[in-house]
Order: C-alpha cells, then sequence, then structure tokens
C-alpha cells in the first residue's frame, strides 16, 4: 500500500522522537515524565489534529514554556538546586508539542532539532545497550524523516497534489541509514574520547542492600531464605592474565569496627593506623598484581581490590580515597572505572608467629569491643584457643572449628531467639556467611585478639565471551580480618567451602547462561564504546597491523597458530576478496537494474536540444522550471515540450502508470516539438542567406 507524504513523514518523524526518548530512559530511568511523553509521541502514530486543534496546542505550548521558564528560575537561583532536570522536562515538553501538531504545520527544523537535543541529552547518563539499540533506530527513522520531508516541501514547491509513497522505496532509503551508520563508526574510530574531566550521570543506583554486603551486617532477620541475586555487580580484568584461584579472590569492600549483639556498624572515629596500609602491605612482599576493575554496586560508593591493596588508579571521572578504617571510597556521580594494585603473597604462619613480640600502633581498644556475651561464648572461646599460646594458632583453632562443625545455609533462622550469636553456635548450628563471621570475631574478641567483619564478595565467574570476572551478588560475601603486630590486618573466612557449591547449584537459574553472554556484550560495548579513548584506539589499530602482518619465514600470521596461512591474517586476504567480490557483483546488479526509462530518455534529449539552440539554461533546473523558460521566452514547440514535461514528471516523480498510450504521447509530443524547433533554426539559417542543407 501507499501513504500519503504529509502522514507518512509526521509519523517518521514520531518514531525518531521516540527513538530518541529511549535513548533518553534507557540512562535516566523510566519515571512519571517520560511515561506520559511516551504515550504522548505515540498519539501522532495513529492521530493527528486539524490546523483548528494545532492552532490551540501551539498557544497552550507557548503558556507551558513561560511557566516552565520561571521554573527553571526558581530552581536555580530561588532553591539553589540542580536546574538541569528543569531543562530536559522542557525539552520533553516542546517535544510532545512539536509532535502533536497538524501534518500540515511546517515545523520539520524545530522537531529535528528537538529529538537531536534529547539524543545528545542522553549520552550524559548510562549509554548501555539500550542506548546502541535506540541510537540505531533514531538514525534509520530520522534519514527517513528527512527524505521523505524533503519530498513532501518539494512536491509542495511544484505543486503536485500527492505523491504517494511506496514500502520498496521506504526500504531503499532505510537501507541508507547503514551508510550513516558506518560513517559514524569510522569517525568514532578515528577521534577518541578525551579523558573526562567534569561531572556527568553514572550507573542510577537504589537497589537494596543483598547478604553479605551492606552499609551494615544484622544478625536479627528470622523467616524465609536469602534471595538469590544474579545480577553482575562489577567486572574484573587482570591485564596480567588471570591469577591463579580466582574463585577464592576476597574483594575486600567495608569493615566494621562496633557489635551490639545483632548488629554490626563503624565507629567512624579516627584510626590513624589503618591508613598505614601500604606500608604493611609492603612488607608482605611480592609479588604484585594489577586488576581493572568496572562498575559496582548500585548505591554504594565503594572501591573493591584484594587485601592488601597497595594503589588505586581512577580511570574514570573519580575521587578516590581511604577512609579511617582503610576502606577504598569515592565521590563522584560518574561509573567507577579503576584500577588496584595488590600484595599477592600472604605471609606464612610461621613469620605472623614471629612478629607477635614487634612493637606496633593500634587502636584495639575499638577492636576488641564486645556487648555482653552469655558465659558458653566464652567458655567455648576457652577451650578451643586452651594449649595455644600464639594468635596465629588460636585464630586458625576458631577458623578451622566453625568451618567444620557448623553447616552453611541460605535458609534464615526461624525465630529471633535463633538469629543470635548464641543460638547460631550452640542451638541452630548453621546459618548464612554473616553468622560465621560474626561468630570467629566474637570468639576472637573474647580472648583479647583485635578482629573486625569485613564485607565484600568472593570470587566471581570468568565469561569467556568478554574475557573478564563477573562478580555477581551471587557472591557476596563477609568474613573476618585479624590484627598482626608488623604486618597489619590479615584476612580469615570461616565459613565453609560447600558455600561455593550451594550458590552455583541452582541459585543463579537456568537462564544464567544466556545473562552472562549479554553481559558480556555489554561489557565489550562499554569497554570499546563508552570509555573508548586513545589507548583503546592504539590497541585497535595495533590489532588491526597484527591481523595483515605476516613473518618472513612461513607467511602466516603473527597472531597465527602456525603456518600454511593459519591464523586471523591467512584468512584476512580471502575475507576482504570475498567483500570485494560481493560489493562488485551489488555494483554490477546495481547498473543493470538502473535502466533510465522512455520517458526519461525523451526529455533528456528534448532539455539537450533546447539547450543546444539557446532556449534553455545547461545547469541542473527542475523539469518544471524547464517548461516554464520555455514558455516565457517565446520557443518554438514549447506547447508541446509541456506535454512532455507534464507526462514525465508523472511518471517520475508522481509514480503514475501512464501506460503505453502515455509513452506513444510523449514520443508523439517530443517530436513535434523537436521538428518545429528544427523548422524554426532552419528559417533563421534562410533568413542570414545560409543554405537550408547547410
Amino acid at each position: 500500500g501507499r501513504v500519503r507524504l504529509a502522514l507518512l513523514h509526521r509519523r517518521l518523524s514520531a518514531g525518531m522522537a521516540l527513538s530518541a526518548l529511549t535513548a533518553f530512559a534507557a540512562g535516566a530511568g523510566l519515571d512519571a515524565p517520560t511515561g506520559l511523553a511516551f504515550a504522548a509521541l505515540a498519539v501522532p502514530l495513529f492521530w493527528l489534529p486539524s490546523p483548528a486543534t494545532s492552532a490551540r496546542i501551539e498557544q497552550a505550548t507557548r503558556v507551558g514554556v513561560l511557566a516552565l521558564c520561571a521554573w527553571t528560575v526558581h530552581v536555580a537561583f530561588v532553591q539553589g538546586r540542580d536546574f538541569m532536570p528543569a531543562v530536559l522536562g522542557m525539552l520533553l515538553f516542546l517535544l510532545v508539542a512539536e509532535s502533536l501538531r497538524s501534518a500540515d504545520a511546517k515545523n520539520d527544523l524545530r522537531l529535528y532539532s528537538l529529538a537531536f537535543s534529547l539524543l545528545i541529552a542522553s549520552t550524559a547518563f548510562y549509554p548501555g545497550l539500550a542506548f546502541a539499540a535506540a541510537f540505531v533506530a533514531y538514525v534509520a527513522f530520522t534519514t527517513l524523516a528527512m527524505m521523505v520531508g524533503w519530498l513532501r516541501r518539494q512536491a509542495e514547491a511544484f505543486r503536485v497534489a500527492d505523491v504517494p509513497i511506496g514500502r520498496r522505496f521506504l526500504w531503499t532509503t532505510a537501507a541508507l541509514s547503514g551508510v550513516t551508520l558506518l560513517m559514524s563508526a569510522l569517525l568514532f574510530v578515528l577521534f577518541p574520547r578525551l579523558p573526562r574531566q567534569w561531572n556527568v550521570q553514572g550507573r542510577p543506583g537504589g537497589a537494596p542492600p543483598m547478604a553479605g554486603f551492606s552499609d551494615e551486617v544484622t544478625l536479627g532477620q528470622h523467616g524465609g531464605r536469602i534471595s538469590p541475586s544474579p545480577d553482575v555487580m562489577f567486572r574484573v580484568e587482570f591485564p596480567d592474565g588471570p591469577p591463579p584461584r580466582m574463585e577464592a579472590i576476597h574483594w575486600r569492600g567495608r569493615a566494621f569496627d562496633h557489635f551490639d549483639g545483632t548488629r554490626w556498624s563503624f565507629t567512624r572515629r579516627a584510626a590513624l593506623g589503618d591508613h598505614g596500609a601500604p606500608t604493611y602491605a609492603v612488607r608482605w612482599g611480592g609479588p604484585f598484581r594489577q586488576a581493572r576493575i568496572f562498575g559496582g554496586p548500585p548505591g554504594a560508593p565503594v572501591l573493591f581490590g584484594p587485601h592488601p591493596v597497595v594503589n588505586v588508579t581512577p580511570r574514570s571521572a573519580i575521587r578516590t580515597y581511604r577512609d579511617a578504617a582503610g576502606d577504598l571510597v569515592y565521590f563522584n556521580s560518574d561509573n567507577p572505572v579503576y584500577t588496584v594494585t595488590w600484595a599477592d603473597a600472604r605471609p606464612s604462619d610461621a613469620d605472623l608467629r614471629a612478629a607477635e613480640g614487634t612493637p606496633d600502633f593500634l587502636p584495639v581498644r575499638r577492636y576488641r569491643q564486645l556487648p555482653p556475651l552469655s558465659p558458653r561464648v566464652r567458655a567455648l572461646a576457652d577451650s578451643l584457643t586452651a594449649g595455644r599460646e600464639s594468635r596465629i594458632d588460636q585464630a586458625r583453632a576458631i577458623e578451622r572449628y566453625l568451618q567444620t562443625e557448623l553447616r552453611y545455609t541460605l535458609d534464615l533462622p526461624a525465630t529471633a531467639r535463633d538469629a543470635t550469636v548464641e543460638g547460631f553456635l550452640f542451638r541452630r548450628r548453621e546459618g548464612h556467611c554473616e553468622y560465621f563471621s560474626t561468630a570467629m570475631a566474637v570468639l576472637l574478641r573474647a580472648r583479647g585478639i583485635p578482629a573486625r567483619n569485613v564485607t565484600g564478595f568472593l570470587g566471581g565467574e570468568w565469561n569467556e565471551n568478554g574475557g573478564y570476572l563477573a562478580v555477581t551478588g551471587n557472591d557476596a560475601h563477609s568474613w573476618v580480618e585479624v590484627w598482626f603486630p608488623h604486618y597489619g590486618w590479615m584476612t580469615f573466612d570461616p565459613t565453609p567451602p560447600g558455600r561455593t557449591s550451594l550458590v552455583d547449584g541452582g541459585e543463579t537459574g537456568w537462564t544464567w547462561p544466556a545473562r552472562l553472554w549479554i553481559d558480556g556484550v555489554e561489557y565489550r560495548w562499554h569497554k570499546w564504546v563508552v570509555d573508548y579513548n586513545l589507548d583503546k584506539q592504539i590497541a585497535l589499530f595495533r590489532g588491526v597491523g597484527d591481523l595483515f602482518s605476516r613473518d618472513s619465514r612461513g607467511g602466516s600470521s603473527v597472531r597465527g597458530t602456525g603456518g600454511g596461512g593459519g591464523g586471523f591474517g591467512g584468512a584476512a586476504p580471502w575475507v576482504i576478496g570475498a567483500v570485494l567480490l560481493a560489493g562488485g557483483v551489488w555494483a554490477f546488479r546495481g547498473r543493470r537494474r538502473a535502466k533510465v526509462s522512455p520517458e526519461a530518455r525523451a526529455y533528456l534529449a528534448l532539455r539537450r536540444a533546447y539547450a543546444k539552440a539557446g532556449y534553455a539554461p545547461r545547469d541542473g533546473t527542475g523539469p518544471l522550471d524547464f517548461a516554464e523558460t520555455l514558455a516565457r521566452g517565446g520557443a518554438p514547440g514549447a506547447s508541446a515540450a509541456a506535454r512532455t514535461v507534464d507526462l514525465y514528471v508523472r511518471a517520475r516523480f508522481a509514480r503514475e502508470e501512464i501506460g503505453e498510450a502515455g509513452r506513444e504521447e510523449i514520443a508523439a509530443s517530443t517530436a513535434e516539438a523537436r521538428a518545429e524547433l528544427k523548422r524554426a533554426r532552419r528559417g533563421r539559417k534562410r533568413r542570414r542567406g545560409v543554405p537550408a542543407g547547410v
């Protein structure tokens, strides 16, 4: 079927606006104003107002804009708050108002500009895969809308009543948007992003805390079961290759020093001894490893790294510091990307045992604090450490007891009486990681040993699709740090090893492989598009160079696995040859299809004849202008030429089927016009005394 130009153009413009709004909502989120804008922009797909209704909408728009301007000024200068949300609201309001105008309204440029402004605004938020899909749709709709809009205005200028457009034309025009995308990709590769030095909106937070990682550790919850959380919290790259036993890496987040019997918290008092963590880490010795971490749990301004972290290098617009507890935190609203360096050689138990007499400064009182305890808890601590004099031996004994004598479960205690340390140790004897870490810290403090509870994530899953470690909410974990002179805080994990099998044994769901694959795609998008910079450009060009490079012996690729054309380098010439062959076939077929119609040949021959005789210009004026020039200049055969032009315009631009009769009429009118032009030329020659045959 065919659709009128005006209606088609407005629907395509609405699709363009909806694509830009989708890109905006992908980053800013879907709130009430954005939802209303979606509903309003969908209206032009089914209904367009009359000119009278459009005029009333325009009047209401003026009032709305004045009100929004006043509100923006009030927010910025009276309340002193960020005025950008008000500006974005005005942008949405104007886009909706312009889309709800009648089909006859000449507001093409305003629609294009507002939709493009909204797309640009969406790049300041979280540009994920949804933004990429919306951007592709925006380019396609914009190409179609601008092409159809130009045809519409040209038809109005040449007084063509209606130009119906077929689906084949729309698909062909939409395919042209691929050229735009390819050019955009080329420019993107050639011009990397500069480092960002300004504040932008990061990934929105607001997700609920999860078991194993939060601002506090609470044991009082009872009844029910801990729900799985398979969402990826952050991703980890290892520049020097994956370290051994990645599943055992403790990604340290927060530490807590105060326990009131059911809840752990941090007192936020000065703890100067914790600021020496890099110094203590150097005493551990090498090797030192690096990890680049992308993202983090929503709503938690915490940086993660295996203890002890020696150095943190931000890779995005964040500011980092080490707080009084030794936790790595950041501020600024950008999505965190950073590199951590840590010491990967833990001191041996013999080293810790030998260093116990070393003088060291630590405000140990706060790390020995305990609420009123049951005598049974203190008696258990004494019995587990009996006959062991050194701190490391006592810590090992308590850790081993909890790992072997108690059981891990995701089921919460049935009653509040069991949701305590005493209930966990003597009645229920099973619980999740927070019970194990709390029990060990309490038992150590009962023996006067400085200890604290720590939360973060344990391990992760290696994603082959992206070549990184995916750390999910299911990996949230809690463990213990114990203070040792000369070496600082040491990690102990009393949770039984069976925790891993419980989490992997069905808590992620049957969709996990697909989720992990999609996360790999999103990771590549952020790494090579969102965070594309000069370093990545150099790496990309180096990879392309390696793709085509050959060694001097076997002619194989540098990246290949052997001779005989193996690897990417050996396949590259075949791939390029196939692409060139396909392009040649396509171009040849395009030339074969590009046959000139009989009416077009007649019209072009007529133009050349009149231009040669001096009655028409040789430039690219339109057919209607050509006919008007002949009539105004009194050219011989102007009326016959006008009939040829009329039939040509109807067949070429209005896509009217003129049939065989129309083609015969074009041939006759063209022959008549050329005959009159020839007679006029002979008459001029006779008057100048030139023989007619010359």
